[in-house]
């Protein structure tokens, strides 16, 4: 077993004998390490510069920012970004959720230019900067598996073939543009799907076991080599020890517990990782859809449980486990947030709960069982049901938590308040940019397919995060905490009063769609009309399936005219 660690950038060239800095070259995190470690250890500066090839008034500055505790990642970029930085990361979040379609029509430079508002050409250049270039095929894909905080690309030599390194057997069956874009899919979900914030994140306190669980997909998936983007330096814990670096910063392998014949090549930097990636997959023969199919389903929630094929590890089976309390954040903004809070959480397994156990008004919930249910410890259950209390979720006390009670008036009420903050939200979103809608689009895409698939109470589930991806690409901070609030009391709603919005999922389907079309042209005054009709039609729904429970359409429209 051989493996190698890299940093994610050079940053020196061989000149005159000698090694010298490259002026205006990106810095690696792990070098401005690497270079204050050895002045604590006492080294000069002066001498950790030549060392290093770079400057020994950076040396100096590195170590003035340790001493006060700061950071040595990059310090953010002072101004307005550039637009194409926007729009690589805009580009990026469509085509990391496209799935097998990525080389169709439908996400060719020009149709993604229409859908984002972004210039042909604008798109163009982000999608040569994703795009995978093919190489001769040499390899296949065998393995792409993460489990947070490590991440892991898999290939194997294609098999021998008339004795011929590259012939008709291993000629792709796609084109060379086909192949490109197909590669830009595996690239953007890696770019957008939280990878390189991993190193600022703390580690799952029961890391000792990940070694094990990677050199076991390993080998399982039959991988000759593996790429390992590794930020806490999980899988070689001998290097982690006794660091030992080389002239350019980089660490010198060491007895690491990774064994078999498995070629390990392990990145601790994010750029190196993503580079290396690249590099392998244009020489594999092909990049399956069930590839894309499963990255562009898991990368809204982070990649945080990743396993492809499909099969290859034991994945929750519900997406409310995560390695920290605030659950895995994707690094595009341009992403719909998949990712749920805790409180969230809890009001859809309580949804689920009142279904399978015929919960009532009044019945109590106990926290060891809702525990059971997310896999979640009983005191961070214990923590959100007292917040859902203190936000009048829920009825009860500290030791007595119940199912509330719930008016037809109070939904009415709750529908009203939420039809005029959507308004603001709407005329605001329908000012910005057409790039802001892409979030928007992505959560409209998931109602059509859950409507498409009849999945039952995952209707109202699809259609208020559409909601709340509306509500966040407005802009107004404020107003969206305020209308997402509001969100998880409708969730209860909807709970404790048993509605089922399956019979109205065509009509839900119809307004949304109008809603964004308007949006898309910039039209309020009919992204408004689109809202007001939507809201409408959901209290009119409830009339109609809830009539015992008297809903009173005549305070709805009183509560809403003008």
């Amino acid at each position: 077993m051989t493996y190698t660690t890299y940093n994610d950038s050079e940053v020196m060239f061989e000149a005159w004998g000698g090694w010298v800095p490259m002026a205006g070259r990106r810095v690696s995190t792990e070098l401005r390490e690497n270079a204050c470690a050895r002045v604590r250890e006492g080294s000069a500066p002066a001498e950790v510069a030549v060392s290093l090839g770079v400057s020994v008034a950076s040396v100096r500055r590195w170590v003035a920012r340790a001493a006060v505790g700061e950071s040595l990642g990059d310090r953010p970029r002072q101004g307005r970004p550039r637009i194409q930085d926007t729009a690589d990361q805009v580009v990026s979040a469509v085509l990391a959720t496209a799935g097998p379609r990525i080389d169709s029509s439908d996400y060719s430079t020009r149709a993604v230019a229409l859908a984002t508002g972004l210039s042909q050409s604008v798109v163009a250049r982000s999608m040569k900067s994703l795009s995978v270039p093919p190489a001769p095929p040499t390899a296949e894909l065998r393995l792409i598996a993460a489990w947070f905080p490590v991440l892991v690309v898999g290939t194997a030599e294609l098999p021998a073939a008339s004795g011929l390194r590259h012939d008709v057997a291993r000629e792709r069956a796609r084109s060379a543009r086909s192949f490109s874009r197909r590669g830009a899919g595996v690239v953007s979900a890696l770019r957008s799907g939280g990878l390189a914030r991993w190193e600022q994140r703390s580690s799952d306190p029961d890391g000792r076991e990940i070694p094990r669980m990677i050199e076991e997909l390993g080998t399982r998936s039959r991988a000759e080599r593996v790429i390992a983007f590794d930020p806490h330096r999980l899988l070689a814990p001998g290097a982690q020890q006794r660091p030992r670096h080389d002239r350019e910063g980089r660490r010198v392998p060491a007895e690491s517990d990774l064994g078999g014949t498995i070629e390990w090549r392990l990145h601790s930097g994010w750029e190196g990782f993503l580079a290396e990636v690249r590099e392998e997959l244009s020489t594999t023969l092909d990049i399956p859809g069930s590839l894309l199919r499963t990255l562009s389903s898991d990368v809204p929630r982070g990649l945080e449980r990743l396993a492809w094929p499909v099969g290859m590890s034991d994945r929750p089976s519900t997406g409310f486990k995560s390695s920290d309390s605030a659950g895995p954040v994707p690094d595009s903004r341009w992403l719909p947030r998949e990712n749920l809070s805790l409180t969230e959480q809890l009001a859809l397994a309580l949804r689920q709960e009142i279904i399978d156990s015929g919960y009532r008004a009044g019945d109590r919930i106990r926290a060891s069982h809702l525990a059971s249910r997310l896999e979640l410890p009983r005191a961070a259950i214990e923590a959100a049901l007292r917040r859902m209390i203190d936000d009048e979720l829920l009825d009860g006390s500290r030791e007595s938590v119940r199912i509330p009670t719930v008016t037809a008036a109070d939904v009415i009420d709750l529908y009203a308040a939420r039809q005029a903050l959507g308004i603001v939200l709407l005329r605001a979103l329908a000012a910005r940019p057409r790039r802001h809608l892409v979030p928007v689009r992505q959560a409209l895409h998931r109602v059509e397919t859950v409507v498409r698939s009849r999945r039952g109470t995952e209707v109202d589930d699809a259609d208020l995060r559409f909601q709340q991806e509306l509500a966040r690409a407005s802009g107004l901070e404020q107003t969206a905490r305020s209308f997402e609030s509001l969100t998880l009391r409708l969730r209860m709603y909807i709970s404790v009063l048993l509605l089922d919005y399956t019979p109205a999922a065509e009509r839900i389907v119809l307004d949304d769609r109008r809603i964004v079309r308007a949006l898309e042209s910039g039209d309020s005054a009919a992204a408004e009309e689109a809202w007001r009709g939507k809201l409408d039609n959901a209290v009119r729904h409830m009339a109609g399936i809830a009539q015992h429970r008297g809903f009173d359409v005549a305070l709805w429209t009183r509560l809403t005219a003008g």
